[in-house]
């Protein structure tokens, strides 16, 4: 069966117009579009990379192992599970408190490659372990300050030996919808971080952009390469499920949006200034321990998932 998803107007149907066609289509009378856009954002999240990766490890031979994203997943869970039992916290006897490990997991699997089975689970240990120990902040803005999965890619490439990031090898027209996708996951899941990663995507394309006219690139020629540079995974994952995080990035609005800028400038000096690869990671990591100044300069209270016990 073929679907186009066009609405009656002969535009691009919506997200929730796709959940709506979906509950109607396949007749799932106990769902409903306000069930649905009140899940946990984390689910959408989880939808969206188990996709990707499977993409990745199936189609496009990302030389990822089946035993390592099983040891990754061990280790992440386990890692969860110890420290929540340790701190008795609320939610570790059900499925919400550990979707944060899931999420994890597949953001290390799909980023990082290694020659040796090892890698990944320590780098799980040791971003899992991260929420627990760096923690910033005073009563409702403390919280963790690292993105698990940037802290990973960041101690892959920069420690860890045997060790090296792969996070664009993706064919540009999956990645096309991919796009779209990531977009209406963060629009559905209603994590209210749509500002931030629009923000980076904006500040951030723009520089690529005037970096190709100020080189005097031919205006066909520029446009080709800005599409190229826009249309990779390095990109779509940071926008998507890095610096939107909504649990490590400054919590009030205005904060957020000059925090995206400021990471995107960073991220460009480090790598067309200065040269060197992986210039999203890089910032970002730099750039999140300044989270906690951020949130004492705009207090607002810290963000908790749906579900999430308070």
């Amino acid at each position: 069966m073929r679907v186009s998803f066009l609405n009656h107007t002969g535009g691009y149907a919506s997200p929730p117009q796709i959940i709506e066609w979906a509950v109607s289509r396949f007749k799932l009378k106990h769902l409903n579009l306000k069930y649905l856009m009140l899940l946990d954002a984390r689910y959408f999240q989880l939808a969206f990379l188990i996709s990707l990766l499977l993409f990745g490890a199936l189609a496009r031979d990302f030389s990822l192992t089946a035993w390592q994203v099983l040891f990754a997943l061990a280790s992440a869970v386990g890692t969860q599970a110890l420290w929540q039992f340790a701190l008795k916290l609320p939610n570790r006897h059900n499925l919400q408190g550990y979707l944060s490990a899931l999420v994890t997991t597949c953001g290390i699997s799909i980023l990082v490659r290694s020659d040796v089975s090892w890698v990944h689970p320590l780098l799980a240990c040791l971003a899992i372990s991260s929420k627990f120990t760096f923690r910033f902040g005073s009563k409702e803005s403390r919280g963790h300050i690292l993105n698990p999965a940037n802290l990973a890619a960041f101690c892959a490439m920069m420690l860890m030996p045997h060790a090296w990031l792969s996070p664009g090898q993706w064919g540009q027209e999956t990645l096309a919808a991919m796009w779209m996708i990531a977009l209406g996951a963060t629009v559905t899941g209603q994590v209210k971080r749509w500002d931030v990663s629009l923000t980076f995507l904006a500040a951030w394309l723009g520089l690529l952009a005037a970096r190709l006219l100020w080189l005097g690139y031919a205006p066909s020629l520029a446009v080709d390469m800005w599409l190229h540079q826009a249309l990779n995974g390095a990109t779509l994952l940071f926008a998507f499920f890095m610096i939107s995080d909504p649990m490590t990035t400054p919590q009030h609005a205005g904060a957020r949006i000059s925090y995206a800028v400021c990471v995107a400038i960073t991220a460009f000096a480090w790598q067309y200034g200065l040269f060197k690869p992986q210039g999203l990671i890089v910032a970002l990591f730099i750039w999140s321990f300044t989270v906690p100044l951020w949130n004492w300069m705009f207090q607002k209270k810290r963000f908790i998932w749906n579900g999430e016990a308070k």
